[in-house]
């Protein structure tokens, strides 16, 4: 049996509880990884009401929510061109963020959130869609593959005082 989710796009409305999921989420997945020194530092420059907002408002990107019985439960952005460096001569869009309460692992709510993410991308003109994912994260990387993007580059991001090292990986559309 398949999980009844609706996928709609942030607005203004949602800033508190998108903020509130986008930390959640990450702290789930990262803060066993990384001293809380670097998740401390990370968190207070990505997420809060405010910055939440403004990624809401931002024209280049796309909010997308998803949402059981009203509930969220998963959210994504989607830069909407942006093109890859690994992947010329394409026009891509790229995820930025990818992400699911681990309440709903395991019930088909990610794949449906990348099929959703992947019908927008074409709509929106792309021919590539594109991420960048730690190179640690075996569970993610895997996900990704199952939904047919591939590695093409690395590349690096900050995690407070830490350098980590991301794979770059892309989908034909």
């Amino acid at each position: 049996m398949t999980t009844a989710i609706v996928f709609r796009r942030a607005t203004d409305r949602d800033a508190s509880s998108l903020a509130t999921l986008a930390e959640k989420t990450f702290r789930d997945t990262y803060a066993q990884f990384n001293t809380p020194e670097n998740m401390e530092h990370h968190c207070s420059k990505s997420f809060g009401e405010h910055i939440q907002l403004a990624e809401i408002r931002d024209a280049g990107r796309e909010s997308w929510l998803g949402e059981i019985d009203g509930q969220l439960v998963a959210f994504a952005q989607l830069i909407v061109d942006k093109p890859c460096s690994a992947v010329p001569g394409k026009r891509g869009s790229e995820v930025l963020r990818f992400y699911v309460d681990a309440s709903q692992h395991g019930k088909g709510v990610a794949y449906r959130m990348m099929d959703h993410l992947a019908g927008r991308a074409t709509e929106l003109g792309a021919a590539v869609m594109w991420l960048c994912v730690w190179d640690q994260n075996a569970h993610a990387v895997g996900f990704y593959e199952r939904c047919r993007f591939e590695k093409v580059g690395t590349t690096t991001f900050q995690l407070g005082t830490e350098t980590q090292h991301d794979f770059v990986m892309s989908r034909a559309l």
